[in-house]
């Protein structure tokens, strides 16, 4: 089922990424009552959150090091030297897909990823819950981050994930969970195919043994697919 609601907003919360997925979670955290919520981006014109603390063109060492938790958007990797900067000052990192999980009622949720076909598997699972009158958030990847998805009036869960929200996915654990696919892609981000197969694989990393998983059978080929 879906995540927990009983973790307390932390009081001084950082933003890594400006983009859509990033100024969801600086809302969300202002939303959720953290005292401080800072926004940055390496992007000198990104777009700000009212009532976050915006800081652009630069990062700050005190806003990665003496905060609470850091958030971080899908498009800074896990190995970003401010991810780096942050973990070795003890502060907790999650990414937008934890961070939302963790503020989530417990709801039915399936996540879909693969290189391909992804956004449209999920867009037409959505239309098949809603066909027999559930009202599911579709998004994540596709569109809406899930941060919006908090204390919205839903009663399931429909996720795109990519392999970048994966990589500090938290304890996202989707009660049903598909790898559609996997060819070469983002291999600079993640280094090799088995780099990228273990990235994706992550999605079943907290499921419960009542969840269910299904992903193609990886083997290399002359093509470079798993």
């Amino acid at each position: 089922m879906g995540g927990a609601t009983t973790h307390v907003m932390p009081r001084r919360v950082t933003v890594l990424g400006a983009g859509l997925s990033g100024r969801a979670a600086a809302r969300l955290a202002l939303r959720l009552g953290a005292e401080r919520v800072t926004l940055t981006d390496l992007k000198a014109d990104s777009e700000g959150v009212e009532g976050a603390h915006n800081v652009f063109g630069r990062h700050e060492d005190a806003d990665l090091t003496d905060v609470d938790l850091v958030v971080v958007s899908p498009g800074v990797p896990a190995a970003a030297p401010p991810v780096r900067r942050a973990l070795a000052a003890g502060v907790e990192v999650l990414g937008e897909l934890g961070f939302a999980w963790r503020h989530l009622p417990r709801l039915p949720t399936a996540a879909i990823t693969g290189t391909n076909g992804k956004s449209t598997v999920t867009h037409f699972t959505g239309q098949l819950l809603r066909g027999v009158g559930r009202r599911p958030f579709v998004g994540g990847n596709l569109g809406t981050p899930l941060c919006e998805a908090v204390g919205g009036d839903f009663d399931s869960l429909v996720v795109e994930v990519s392999s970048y929200q994966l990589e500090l996915a938290g304890d996202f654990a989707p009660d049903a969970g598909v790898i559609l696919n996997l060819t070469p892609d983002h291999l600079a981000r993640h280094g090799t195919m088995e780099g990228y197969a273990a990235a994706k694989a992550k999605l079943f990393d907290h499921m419960t043994p009542s969840g269910s998983g299904l992903c193609p059978q990886w083997r290399h080929s002359p093509e470079g697919r798993l």
